[in-house]
């Protein structure tokens, strides 16, 4: 089931070709053949000729179906399911925990503290979850370009959601399960929502299916021209 889950995700553009291709051919021969049965004259004619019309009408509307059901799983279902739906876990290494602990273990004259996180942010962890555009106070408006970082070895998955400050009702945009340093998030779209200040919020969980803490960033959207 979850391999199945998978091949929908990461071959929605190709499922979604395959069947415009195959709907658009059902379509040209049902307008082909209802064209032909209304100039029909016998009636052994007209009923093969509609059982034509009958078939390929048939196949348009499976074709729809399994579109509409396409969308409606890697936009409603996909997101929202644990991590473990996306990645196996992977099978621990004790040499390499052990040669990891010890390094860690070991200062160095030439180590440089991590940059601490932006301002106004909150679980946000840089280099690892955080926002990389907009940044914390930011002001937007219209159709933004986000960009993040979320940089796990064992990352299972993430989304990313926005809510009015104050408010606990996430809206999700979008989710993915690949690693990105300051890579590009899917656009949000701010023109409908009411001009005022909002949090975005960065949620990952591991392969495991754990929720790590949430990065979350206040930004207040203005007015659209």
């Amino acid at each position: 089931m979850n391999a199945l889950l998978q091949f929908f995700t990461e071959y929605e553009t190709v499922i979604y070709l395959i069947l415009g291709m195959g709907a658009f051919f059902s379509l040209r021969i049902l307008l082909t053949a209802w064209s032909e049965w209304r100039l029909a004259v016998f009636g052994l004619e007209k009923e093969l000729i509609f059982q034509r019309v009958r078939i390929s009408g048939s196949f348009l509307i499976l074709f729809l179906l399994i579109g509409l059901s396409q969308f409606c799983l890697v936009t409603f279902v996909v997101p929202y399911l644990p991590a473990s739906a996306f990645l196996a876990t992977p099978t621990l290494n004790l040499t390499q925990t052990v040669n990891t602990l010890s390094q860690a273990g070991t200062p160095s004259a030439n180590t440089i503290a991590p940059p601490m996180p932006a301002p106004g942010s909150v679980g946000c962890t840089p280099n690892q979850l955080m926002f990389t555009s907009p940044q914390a106070g930011d002001e937007v408006s219209g159709k933004i370009t986000l960009r993040a970082t979320i940089n796990f070895p064992d990352l299972g998955f993430f989304k990313y959601e926005y809510a009015t400050v104050g408010s606990e009702e996430w809206m999700t945009i979008a989710a993915g399960n690949e690693i990105k340093i300051d890579g590009e998030l899917n656009p949000w779209d701010t023109t409908s929502l009411t001009p005022g200040d909002y949090q975005l919020r960065l949620v990952a969980t591991n392969n495991l299916g754990e929720a790590l803490p949430p990065c979350i960033i206040p930004v207040r959207v203005l007015a659209s021209p």
